[in-house]
């Protein structure tokens, strides 16, 4: 019976067919290495490219809030100054020199925009300050 047996065996694997089959499994393993290290490899790579990534996001982004930190500054002290400036017209009125004050005529608009640049005949307007400044210097001198 076990005669038998064998013979069957024989003849159902011929003599290559054993070393097909161990063949077959060593081919199936290196094959399930092979691919394991293409993924793995793949994997580093998008893990490294994303990193890169990251980090030119990261320097951006530092390099956005420095600019923000910057335009905030400026923005405080552009707030300051017009507050300044805006205090330093509300006290225009109570300035008991208003009537004759240059800055006032400097300051004041009409329909056509800022023409207080304009209205003392096309000059710089330093010349008519000085001479009002000089007028009322006199003044002064003659009230003391």
């Amino acid at each position: 019976m076990a005669e038998m047996i064998l013979q069957w065996l024989m003849w159902a694997i011929p003599s290559g067919g054993i070393g097909a089959a161990i063949g077959w499994l060593a081919n199936r393993k290196g094959r399930e290495a092979r691919t394991a290290k293409e993924v793995h490899d793949v994997y580093k790579e998008m893990y490294t490219d994303l990193g890169d990534e990251l980090l030119k996001v990261r320097k951006n982004n530092d390099e956005l809030t420095e600019r923000i930190d910057m335009l905030s500054t400026e923005s405080e002290r552009t707030r300051r100054a017009l507050n300044r400036l805006s205090r330093a017209i509300e006290a225009i009125q109570l300035c008991p020199h208003r009537d004759s004050c240059p800055v006032r005529d400097r300051l004041s608009l009409d329909t056509g925009g800022d023409a207080g640049a304009d209205r003392d005949g096309g000059g710089d307007g330093k010349a008519r300050q000085r001479g009002r400044g000089d007028k009322g210097a006199v003044a002064r001198k003659g009230e003391a």
